[in-house]
């Protein structure tokens, strides 16, 4: 899609714990949670120790089963979270995702009882299905560097590591002193990024390089079908 076409702007962070952190034009943040997800692939993970604890053919043909299972699922899942995302949003929207090349052999340096979640966390799966589903509504997605998005006030700019708190998950700038969920500051902070890249490209906006609002929302899935699986996946931050 031409730039020149591009009129809105989505932020989109994506994690672990959300699996999409996503912060709009308007001032509002939708929250896909991955506290079930996580779980579930946990479970899963759980029997296949178990099945190839127990190696008999039988166990190796449920192995196989159940992480095709696990596959059709967590499919299922990123499908539904990327049309959510490119249904709520108008046609000429820019979607800013964080360039994650490289991201297994960074999540290689986490805990060895982590490790396996962080290494297998379907994030480009998620990426390719809103770049399909992006292109069919008019929309465009594009991926910036990530560095210092968790880190960097998008108030007042400083950048701090002191102010991200990774194990409340919260960011309070050393500097001015704006306080918010870390997963949504990353969010702004592409969303911020992205404005930069429409004047960079010569599309000005009226909101380029800043934020209208602080104030976290919700936005509901627009697709009825996939609502009974999006909507566990919501939640607003405090």
């Amino acid at each position: 899609m031409s730039d020149d076409r591009l009129t809105d702007v989505v932020g989109i962070d994506r994690g672990i714990r959300f699996l999409a952190a996503a912060y709009d034009s308007s001032g509002k943040t939708t929250f896909f949670s991955g506290v079930q997800v996580k779980a579930k692939r946990a479970h899963y993970k759980a029997l296949r120790k178990e099945l190839q604890r127990v190696g008999t053919p039988s166990s190796r043909r449920r192995l196989k089963a159940i992480g095709q299972r696990e596959n059709r699922w967590m499919n299922d899942v990123d499908h539904c979270i990327s049309k959510a995302l490119a249904e709520s949003y108008p046609k000429g929207t820019l979607f800013v995702l964080e360039d994650l090349t490289g991201i297994r052999k960074a999540t290689e340096r986490v805990k060895a009882s982590n490790r396996y979640v962080s290494v297998s966390w379907p994030y480009y799966d998620l990426e390719q299905k809103l770049i399909y589903k992006a292109a069919m509504r008019g929309q465009k997605v594009i991926n910036v560097d990530p560095a210092y998005t968790s880190q960097t006030c998008p108030k007042c700019g400083r950048r701090d590591k002191v102010s991200r708190d990774k194990r409340l998950h919260l960011f309070r700038c050393t500097g001015c002193g704006y306080t918010s969920n870390d997963d949504r500051i990353a969010a702004m902070n592409l969303y911020s990024m992205g404005n930069e890249y429409l004047v960079q490209s010569g599309k000005s906006m009226s909101l380029a390089g800043g934020v209208r609002s602080m104030t976290p929302d919700v936005t509901p899935a627009s697709a009825d079908h996939c609502r009974a699986v999006t909507s566990p996946f919501f939640k607003a931050s405090a």
